[in-house]
């Protein structure tokens, strides 16, 4: 294989969590080599890695950066793409330092990144570019100026981690108590029934997406999501998309209160659904890693129905049988 055809070497983050696990799948196929790496030791998908490696946590930033510098040049990797959302932040902040390592990342641009890592701001932006979006306000700040029930949850963070819902004033003084100054509290909308989950791709000129809508279940996943085609939702992903010049992908969570979308949520980085899109034929993954190459992408509706149900399942690691160590 020539150097121009050769296939990517790419290092991934988080790789003993959903996400990430869900990226190396995803990518496989369209790498040379997938270096995995993670504050913790075992990854369910070990057998598709080429290598792994421990690093510190992204709080611990120098040791972080150095661990990623390492590995980069130990396995030679030019890609890289970083999963949990402290990584994303720490990565945002070093760009030019590991953009100068010659690493391309696998990473939105500054717009989306500090607006929609912080739940709060998300909510000011889609309104400042006309969008409905649900009433927000800091936990601290609130006064009852809209009513129950509500969400409250921390401004950043992903999945439905420290998510509760209030339905009156006891519910919430008793999160009050939990407040460390960033909880936000978000009106409740709609019906649990009609929230969607949607990707959304662009190369900076074309814009695709795809929609489901879900149900929540294990930690806060994706239990069943059902492929769906409202031209409302497509509509406000097209506007987001356009208004933030993306160049990547980006996940909206969102809910249909009669004909209306309203996001509620704006992931600046790949989803949980990332293997249920692909599986659709929306590889978001695949595209983000070719349009650092230089490589055009194609999108063209594969399904128009589908359903997929989720399920939890176990890895096993360091198995022993009795009685094998004394042989």
């Amino acid at each position: 294989m020539t150097n121009e055809n050769k296939l990517p070497v790419i290092i991934i983050s988080a790789v003993c969590g959903d996400i990430g696990c869900s990226a190396v799948r995803a990518l496989r196929e369209a790498t040379d080599k997938i270096i995995g790496c993670d504050m913790k030791p075992y990854s369910p998908v070990e057998e598709q890695l080429d290598s792994f490696f421990e690093v510190p946590g992204a709080a611990d930033k120098e040791n972080y950066m150095k661990a990623i510098k390492e590995i980069m040049t130990r396995e030679e990797a030019s890609y890289f793409l970083p999963i949990s959302e402290p990584e994303i932040q720490l990565t945002d902040e070093k760009r030019d330092e590991l953009e100068s390592w010659g690493l391309k990342l696998l990473l939105n641009n500054r717009t989306i990144i500090g607006n929609f890592l912080d739940k709060l701001k998300t909510v000011q932006y889609l309104s400042a570019i006309g969008l409905k979006a649900p009433k927000t306000a800091l936990l601290s700040e609130y006064v009852g100026n809209f009513t129950f029930p509500l969400i409250v949850k921390p401004r950043s963070g992903y999945g439905s981690k420290r998510l509760w819902k209030a339905e009156d004033d006891d519910d919430l003084n008793y999160l009050r108590r939990k407040d460390n100054g960033l909880l936000i509290v978000q009106e409740y909308l709609g019906k649990d029934s009609q929230e969607y989950t949607t990707g959304v791709f662009s190369d900076g000129q074309n814009i695709s997406s795809i929609s489901f809508r879900r149900r929540l279940g294990f930690g806060g996943l994706s239990a069943e999501a059902v492929l769906t085609d409202i031209p409302s939702i497509h509509e406000v992903a097209e506007k987001v998309a356009q208004s933030v010049n993306l160049k990547g992908c980006i996940n909206i969570q969102g809910r249909l209160v009669g004909d209306t979308f309203i996001p509620f949520e704006i992931n600046p980085r790949l989803s949980s659904t990332l293997l249920i899109r692909k599986r659709f034929g929306f590889d978001d993954a695949v595209w983000w890693l070719n349009l650092l190459s230089g490589k055009p992408y194609h999108y063209r509706k594969a399904y128009r129905t589908g359903k997929v149900v989720r399920c939890v399942s176990e890895c096993y690691f360091e198995m022993v049988r009795s009685g094998d160590d004394d042989q």
